[in-house]
């Protein structure tokens, strides 16, 4: 029998022993107190990335950003009568079924301003900022 020192299996276990050794530890193998703390700085990186990306007039590409994106493209649609208008309206009767009047006061406060866009501002659609 080859002793172990040699043996190519022992060797091999060795390699990868010592390669999960010098691996850091997973943010999921952390206690929970430190586990939150990293989370809470992790969170913390990720506004100011945002909050700087916003200053220069380019927001990250976030989930909510991404939504509010969305959200002002409908409200300019609804406000100007766009092509693609009457599947706002019917996505927004489908949104608030049992109240009929949603979809026309949404589309009558687009037209007035009184529902503005929030991220999407006009000079952005012009091309200027």
């Amino acid at each position: 029998m080859i002793s172990p020192p040699t043996d190519p299996l022992h060797a091999l276990y060795e390699a990868v022993a010592a390669r999960q050794a010098a691996r850091p530890t997973a943010v999921r193998d952390l206690p929970a107190d430190e586990r939150r703390a990293y989370m809470r700085e992790a969170k913390r990186t990720s506004r100011e990335r945002q909050r700087a990306a916003s200053a220069d007039g380019s927001p990250l590409a976030t989930d909510d950003a991404i939504r509010a994106a969305l959200a002002d493209a409908a409200l300019m649609i609804l406000a100007t009568d766009a092509p693609g208008a009457a599947q706002i309206m019917s996505a927004l009767a489908a949104a608030f079924t049992g109240r009929g009047g949603v979809p026309g006061t949404v589309r009558a406060r687009c037209r007035s301003g009184s529902l503005r866009p929030t991220l999407i501002k006009p000079k952005r659609m012009a091309g200027e900022a």
